[in-house]
């Protein structure tokens, strides 16, 4: 029997081990919804609907997923309103850094810039808050598509949204599925001359304090040596909370728009101030 586009796109979330896709059905995800039903769920080694009220529950329930998990979480909305209401979702996941990929249905192929009912671009709407994003044509570009956005969501620490329109989810896959593989975020390795020079500048410092955010994640123990080395005190942002503070002799808390004081006159006479793993916008705080 021939396999349904719909059916070769789950299938490939299912060997990236998605277990759950959030979101409301609608006529135009009726291909997608039916796919996944066909799974048999979790509990039978497939993936789970889960239905949400509001498509921007299901779009931060994925960024909480993922962010909790490490893994990559899915989301999707129906066509107009449904997929545009993931925006605000979406947006705190791509900020964060947390790997999740939203399948926006689209209205019939035929119909895309005719001012169709209900009809946006969601491969354009989505571009400020993705790492990756792109209309599916044909049967034929579709698996890749997905696989592209897979790599992106889960190599970049993204989002990446697939934008389907209903018939082509309909339509009987003709492409080969790509092998499956593990994708895994890269390492960034500062230049040794980069090294140095914070180095000199820390051995040229009276004072040196430390400021970290949630980048500094899996490396607890390494922020407390460094602190020690240098007996600097260690200020953090309020998502590098959760990585920072707990078993650390050297925190004097949080700064910034949701702080408080004892970390602003913590670091405010220090003769360096490092930054680890934030982009700290709020410089009247420091």
């Amino acid at each position: 029997m021939a396999k349904e586009l719909a059916t070769q796109l789950i299938e490939q979330l299912q060997a990236a081990g998605v277990q759950r896709i959030y979101g409301i059905v609608g006529d135009s995800l009726n291909p997608i919804v039916d796919a996944v039903r066909k799974t048999g769920g979790s509990g039978q080694g497939g993936i789970d609907w889960i239905h949400v009220r509001h498509e921007e529950a299901a779009a931060f329930a994925a960024a909480a997923e993922a962010q909790l998990t490490g893994k990559l979480a899915v989301c999707a909305g129906s066509c107009g309103p449904g997929n545009l209401h993931l925006i605000n979702g979406l947006y705190d996941a791509n900020r964060t850094g947390a790997p999740v990929l939203a399948i926006a249905s689209h209205i019939p192929s035929k119909q895309i810039g005719s001012s169709y009912f209900q009809e946006t671009h969601p491969d354009r709407l989505f571009n400020e808050c993705s790492v990756y994003s792109e209309l599916v044509s044909t049967a034929e570009q579709a698996p890749r598509v997905m696989h592209s956005a897979i790599q992106h969501a889960v190599g970049l620490r993204g989002v990446a949204v697939v934008t389907l329109p209903r018939d082509i989810a309909g339509l009987e896959a003709t492409a080969e599925t790509p092998l499956p593989a593990t994708f895994r975020p890269a390492t960034l390795v500062p230049d040794p001359a980069s090294v140095q020079e914070l180095a000199d500048a820390i051995n040229g410092a009276g004072k040196v304090a430390i400021f970290a955010g949630a980048g500094v994640k899996g490396a607890h123990s390494e922020l407390i040596a460094l602190a020690e080395l240098i007996q600097a005190p260690i200020g953090h942002s309020l998502r590098g909370k959760d990585f920072v503070q707990y078993d650390n002799p050297y925190d004097i808390g949080m700064t910034g728009l949701l702080g408080y004081g004892a970390a602003a006159e913590g670091i405010e006479d220090a003769d360096l101030l490092i930054l680890l793993g934030t982009d700290f916008p709020y410089d009247q705080f420091l």
